[in-house]
């Protein structure tokens, strides 16, 4: 590998870690996985980090960090309605996709590893403040009218679109990813309302 600074060197090592969970999930990465993807002898994932346990840390923070950016990035160029749909993973990129697996699989590690666990419990805390943040830009628009309050609604639309994605992903499911989509919509109608005329396109064009 080649010479990189102590800085460069870390987040390299947590881009090919993020790598190997998008394709093996958290329960089956090894150092030796991370190396071989790295490129690199496992001896340089010791040295900068203590433990895999860490480096699963230091992984999910990073990715978390990395979506808030792009989420705030939105909330300046497009509408509380258009970044809601974008984060809940309408019309998700490939990129997008694969990192929704991810926190499909931190979700279970968090349940097994309890420093893990408590890593997931912040960054999930950190995007609920975001979604409760678009939530109250949108009723202050008037895009969004509410049935509930901002934070609660803001976990509900979170557990109902990461749960209907990860039952969608199953292989042998009969829940098709077009029918959570559609769930999805529903839910959004029931809770924020149809004055957004963005969610409305949305809904039309899917029928």
């Amino acid at each position: 590998m080649a010479y990189l600074a102590k800085d460069e060197r870390r987040k390299a090592i947590i881009i090919a870690t993020l790598q190997v969970v998008a394709e093996k999930g958290f329960a089956g990465i090894t150092t030796r996985a991370v190396a071989t993807q790295l490129g690199a002898a496992t001896g340089i994932l010791h040295h900068h980090f203590s433990s895999l346990s860490e480096l699963k840390c230091e992984a999910l923070r990073f990715l978390s960090r990395k979506n808030e950016m792009k989420s705030r990035k939105m909330a300046q160029e497009l509408t509380p309605t258009q970044s809601l749909l974008k984060i809940l993973s309408f019309d998700a990129t490939p990129e997008e996709k694969s990192e929704a697996c991810i926190w499909i699989s931190a979700a279970d590690e968090a349940a097994r590893e309890p420093e893990f666990g408590r890593v997931y419990a912040q960054e999930s805390n950190r995007y609920h403040e975001w979604v409760c943040e678009n939530l109250k830009a949108g009723a202050k628009t008037g895009e969004f009218t509410l049935s509930l309050s901002p934070e609660l609604a803001a976990w509900k639309l979170m557990t109902v679109a990461h749960n209907l994605y990860d039952v969608s992903s199953l292989p042998h499911t009969d829940l098709s990813p077009q029918m959570a989509v559609e769930i999805l919509k529903q839910e959004l109608i029931a809770t924020l309302g149809l004055k957004s005329k963005d969610l409305a396109s949305q809904l039309l064009s899917s029928q």
